[in-house]
């Protein structure tokens, strides 16, 4: 048994066997997923389309605010940690006075890292609101728009009835003037 060269990587040991795969992609709208047309679909398919990215908002909003709340936790920690060098480093002389101040500092820190917590939330809270009214908005036109097809639908059926009784009267009269014709001497 004789042992062969090594080949370069990516080389196919035996010949018969296809090499790796040529990086070739899909040509577009050939495959399963051609692009449709957006215009053509259902309303309500568009309304759960809208409340689904109003799902993926809200899950968006949660998982800000849980980052945004973990920076704070970490701010706050490093803070902590910055006060702990602070106070290994100053002599023994430090005073009450100067522990105060680093307190309302962090305080201060504190609460203003709160309300800007607070403010983004309130923004993205009211953004969800505007968003879900103008879904509830748009649900109101989709029902509106429907009742008024029904009724166009109606008066069409109604006009259709009309036109088939005149000219059933009609056709019934040509006839009885054309055989009152042919009666007469």
């Amino acid at each position: 048994m004789e042992a062969s060269p090594p080949r370069p990587p990516g080389q196919p040991t035996d010949p018969t066997v296809p090499g790796p795969p040529t990086g070739e992609q899909p040509k577009p709208g050939t495959g399963e997923h051609a692009a449709t047309d957006p215009h053509s679909t259902d309303p309500h398919e568009r309304i759960d389309g809208l409340r689904a990215w109003l799902a993926q908002v809200d899950r968006k909003l949660g998982i800000r605010t849980y980052a945004f709340a973990a920076a704070v936790v970490l701010a706050l920690a490093a803070a902590a940690v910055a006060i702990v060098f602070a106070l290994q480093l100053q002599e023994d002389s430090a005073t009450n006075d100067d522990l105060d101040a680093l307190k309302g500092q962090l305080g201060t820190v504190q609460q203003s890292a709160s309300e800007a917590a607070q403010e983004d939330v309130q923004s993205l809270s009211d953004r969800l609101d505007t968003l879900e009214g103008k879904v509830s908005s748009l649900e109101g036109d989709q029902t509106t728009a429907d009742d008024e097809l029904q009724v166009v639908q109606d008066d069409i059926d109604d006009l259709r009835t009309q036109i088939d009784d005149l000219e059933s009267s009609s056709s019934s009269s040509s006839s009885s003037s054309d055989s009152g014709a042919a009666g007469s001497p």
